[in-house]
């Protein structure tokens, strides 16, 4: 187990499309409190997770019917420490093939788009090879249809059927296209290194 030296609090957004007890348990398991928020106003702490397993456009829906969208601008704007997960991931780019006509987030360049390949959802394990140092390289769990192919924020890649990016990072905002919280002790890990919980 990863034994932070402090305890951090973590706040989950509540987006009704992400398996949040174990991303809970993974947190846990770190040494965090953990908070579940369905507004910005039940955030605790300085790092922020927006979950995965969903549809873009469901997800998008949820942070702007619960006031999220306005938050989440000026928690970047900050710097703050904030992890996306699959979906969650996803929300940063401008739009995705899943949801034509709902814009994301926008903070990164480029459309999400449909996985070239022959069996879909991608389900399982892959390798996945981080470029920088600040992340090992691993095998994390994968469950999607969809992904970013490129980006200039990408930080890590996975194949299936065709390359694509697992991972992206621009200052303290980290997204996952991998569950991390499915993948042992490997993903809370990776999980512990992009919220800096040292």
């Amino acid at each position: 187990m990863i034994e932070p030296s402090k305890a951090y609090t973590v706040t989950i957004i509540d987006t009704k499309a992400g398996n949040i007890f174990s991303l809970k348990a993974c947190l846990q398991r770190l040494g965090c409190e953990v908070m579940v928020a369905k507004t910005p106003a039940q955030v605790v702490g300085d790092r922020l997770i927006i979950p995965g397993q969903g549809h873009f456009g469901s997800v998008m829906q949820q942070l702007t019917t619960e006031g999220w969208l306005s938050f989440l601008n000026q928690w970047k704007s900050e710097d703050k420490y904030l992890l996306g997960i699959c979906v969650g991931m996803q929300v940063f780019f401008e739009q995705s093939e899943e949801s034509p006509g709902v814009l994301g987030l926008g903070w990164l360049d480029g459309k999400v788009k449909k996985l070239n390949s022959p069996k879909q959802p991608m389900v399982g394990w892959s390798s996945c090879q981080f470029s920088t140092a600040s992340f090992e390289s691993g095998m994390p769990y994968f469950v999607n249809s969809y992904a970013i192919k490129e980006s200039q924020q990408c930080i890590a890649t996975t194949s299936y059927g065709e390359t694509f990016c697992a991972a992206v990072k621009l200052n303290n905002l980290v997204g996952f296209q991998f569950h991390p919280e499915k993948s042992s002790h490997y993903g809370s890990k990776l999980v512990a290194q992009a919220l800096n919980l040292s």
